[in-house]
């Protein structure tokens, strides 16, 4: 197994922020290209390494090479890679570089890579130059930047073990360097002024308290799983005037409320009071809007009216009513999961609070809805170490050096070497993920999103996966078979048309969701640039799928798993093509992803 210090894949430290910033990005566009056009135009390959130079490369390279054509635009880009990659995880060993025409091939800096590409896909659309996207990958750009010119010294996976579990917990949260590795703009926050950033972005180690207003009781909405769980967004100290309620807001977005004529007249009348920042200070988390209690018993989930990648970040009542619902639908299958699933939890949405704000758009309106989540107190008591899944997978060379350090340490308690601990750790979280989430669906008809950063891996005392958490249910999805289940709640009927959806919707949830975005990535990761424990570890998958099969016998799970095993594509999200056409994030495309399950044979998971 390749360490992440490894010469032959850890290339050199940029000399500073910016530069790592705009390789990164150009690496996040030929991922995203990559995936959502070349391989389903068929204009990638990947050139094995050889005794002659590619001409684009530097002197003394002779590894293999991945080659784009971009016949739109009369042009090809090249980049050095470890290996090829059925699912565009690919491994990059140089910059990248372009030609046009029969020029010859120069370093592709990130504008001029953005801009060919754009227009590659405006000619593809028959639609203008998008500027939007141009601007919305610069100020991502400029956000990793900042980000890695301020934040301290990232502390080495040693020393991070001697971490209290909260605190290591936290880190896992505000860990997220690169972002998203399949998105063009993953750290895009183009509202936010440099100075916001530093005060409110998990990668700059914020924390913050809450802000809050004093609105008539009349015009809020709301709801609980449990009697009195809507104490939980109570503002200590505060008292609230007869008839008034006591509304939390991140501090940000009260700053942008005030800005907002409907609550600056209602401000000058009294009918609102800004009562300020109170109350103990909040971590924000992965998510950016949702903040994590300094105690960690529960988070808050804010709205942001701002773009956070790709949507408005505002809290819609049918979004808080969904959440609800999740946790509800999920009680009433909790025994079975847990007797069955002793491993997996769902963190439960507990309340909501939100507006309905007289004679405003109902944008505005959404501006003020706060939900409360269940916290990870409970895991850390019982000693599980709780980490968010997008901090340790597809989070470039800060993620890898943390999961070869949990490897690592598992091989020593083990007495196993790197290749096999790696084999192993991958095997209980595959088994820990996968059996839940695919029992839910087959067994229940319920998609949750069980994306990376929808995700936490719970860590047992050898670093070993022991636990697989899932949280944010707001975009739960019913399949018809739970549908009569939402239709017995009596649900406003644009909460229950968002809910319910075909089977086909739900299998592409969890297809992109667990296999594409989460369990690509896990794999990604652990191979770290090796070929033969990257195939091994598909395997290992392969391995895990037949067995869900054989203890959980159902035709739908059958026809969707076998068609995976004999090499059926799943669906990949086309981030890149919604972020062009400008489209919200409920109508962006997936396209087939072909993967290596139909090729390989089951591998041996440990000793």
């Amino acid at each position: 197994m390749n360490s992440p210090l490894s010469a032959r894949h850890l290339q050199p430290a940029p000399s500073v922020a910016e530069s790592f910033a705009e390789r990164q990005h150009g690496r996040l566009l030929i991922n995203c290209y990559a995936r959502e056009v070349a391989m389903q135009e068929h204009t990638l390959a990947v050139l094995p390494s050889g005794r002659n130079r590619h001409p684009a490369m530097p002197d003394g390279y002779h590894g293999q090479v991945l080659e784009i054509a971009l016949p739109r635009v009369d042009s090809q880009l090249c980049v050095g890679v470890l290996h090829v990659s059925a699912t565009a995880n690919f491994d990059y060993t140089t910059g990248a570089y372009l030609r046009q025409g029969q020029d010859a091939w120069r370093d592709a800096g990130w504008r001029e890579l953005a801009s060919l590409i754009i227009e590659d896909l405006s000619r593809r659309a028959a639609t203008p130059f998008n500027d939007e996207l141009l601007q919305q990958i610069g100020d991502s750009i400029a956000t990793m930047q900042d980000v890695m010119d301020r934040r301290p010294a990232p502390v080495a996976p040693a020393a991070a073990a001697g971490a209290t579990p909260l605190l290591a917990y936290i880190e896992s949260e505000q860990g997220l360097l690169t972002g998203h590795p399949f998105h063009p703009a993953p750290k895009s926050r183009s509202d936010w002024s440099p100075a916001e950033q530093r005060d409110y972005s998990p990668e700059h180690k914020a924390s913050m308290r809450l802000h809050y207003f004093q609105l008539p009781q009349e015009w809020l909405l709301s709801d609980s799983i449990d009697a009195g769980a809507l104490q939980g967004l109570d503002a200590e100290g505060l008292q609230a005037g007869e008839g008034s309620a006591i509304l939390p807001l991140h501090p940000w977005q009260a700053g942008w409320m005030r800005r907002q004529p409907r609550i600056a007249s209602a401000l000058r009348s009294g009918e609102i009071l800004d009562l300020g920042p109170h109350g103990r200070p909040f971590h924000p988390t992965a998510s950016v809007r949702t903040l994590l209690a300094g105690d960690a018993a529960s988070f808050v989930k804010l709205s942001l009216n701002m773009r956070i990648t790709n949507c408005i970040r505002n809290n819609a009542r049918h979004e808080l009513q969904s959440a609800l619902i999740g946790t509800r639908l999920y009680r009433t299958m909790q025994a079975d999961m847990q007797s069955r699933f002793p491993g997996f939890r769902v963190l439960e949405e507990q309340a909501y609070v939100t507006v309905d704000l007289p004679g405003a758009d109902p944008e505005l309106s959404n501006g003020f809805g706060v939900l409360l989540r269940e916290g990870v107190a409970g895991l850390l008591q019982q000693g599980v170490q709780p980490m968010v899944c997008a901090a340790l997978f597809g989070n470039g060379e800060h993620g890898r050096k943390r999961v070869f350090a949990l490897i690592e340490r598992y091989a020593l308690h083990r007495g196993y070497t790197l290749e096999q601990a790696a084999r192993s750790w991958f095997a209980r979280y595959a088994e820990t993920a996968v059996h839940p989430i695919l029992y839910l669906l087959f067994e229940y008809g319920v998609a949750f999103e069980p994306h990376m950063q929808n995700t936490v891996v719970g860590l047992d005392g050898e670093g070993a996966p022991s636990h697989f958490i899932l949280r944010d249910l707001e975009l739960t999805r019913l399949a018809p078979q739970a549908q009569a289940l939402a239709r017995a709640m009596q649900l406003e009927p644009g909460t229950l048309s968002a809910l319910c959806c075909t089977d086909e919707r739900a299998w592409i949830r969890i297809g992109y969701c667990l296999f594409v975005n989460n369990l690509c990535e896990v794999i990604a990761s652990i191979a770290n640039g090796n070929h033969t424990l990257y195939l091994s570890l598909w395997g290992v998958l392969r391995n895990t799928l037949q067995d869900y099969l054989s203890k959980y016998p159902n035709p739908s799970a059958s026809r969707r798993i076998q068609g995976l095993l004999a090499g059926e594509p799943l669906p990949a999200k086309g981030n890149l093509l919604t972020r062009f056409l400008r489209q919200a994030d409920r109508q962006a495309s997936y396209l087939p992803l072909y993967h290596p399950l139909g090729v390989v044979n089951g591998a041996a998971a440990s000793l």
